[in-house]
């Protein structure tokens, strides 16, 4: 029986998710919004949002579906520039974002933290890349 790799990294992702407290998507006392975060229903999209999985969506002064729509143009400018391990420094859809500390597995995926802000707008999404 051939068991394909894909088949893991779920369970994976909810181990983080469950131990880490979203991989650094929890509240945090370093935390420089000021405005409550709403969270985004991404259910049966987290696949669908540019990047292996997108974990988490929270947002302040956007709806979800824009937020969705700058989640998807982050990933697809961190891909444009180095694949799977790209970064993104450029602008999206006039947000500017900044990426945490990526936690890995080597060879296989990481996790990360992105937050986008615009003026007063704010997007915070986690999500898991495979390699």
């Amino acid at each position: 029986m051939k068991v394909r790799k894909a088949s893991f990294i779920l369970p994976a992702v909810l181990l983080c998710v469950a131990v880490v407290g979203g991989c650094g998507g929890g509240d945090s006392d370093n935390s420089t919004s000021t405005t409550a975060l709403g969270t985004c229903n991404i259910n049966g999209r987290q696949q669908n949002l540019g990047a292996s999985y997108v974990t988490s969506i929270q947002v302040s002064g956007v709806s979800c579906a824009q937020a969705e729509k700058a989640v998807v143009a982050y990933h697809h400018c961190r891909l444009a520039n180095g694949g799977a391990g790209g970064t993104c420094k450029s602008p999206v859809q006039g947000f500017t974002c900044t990426e945490g500390a990526r936690q890995s597995v080597p060879g296989v995926q990481y996790n990360a933290m992105v937050e986008c802000r615009k003026g007063t707008t704010e997007i915070k999404s986690s999500y898991t890349q495979n390699f």
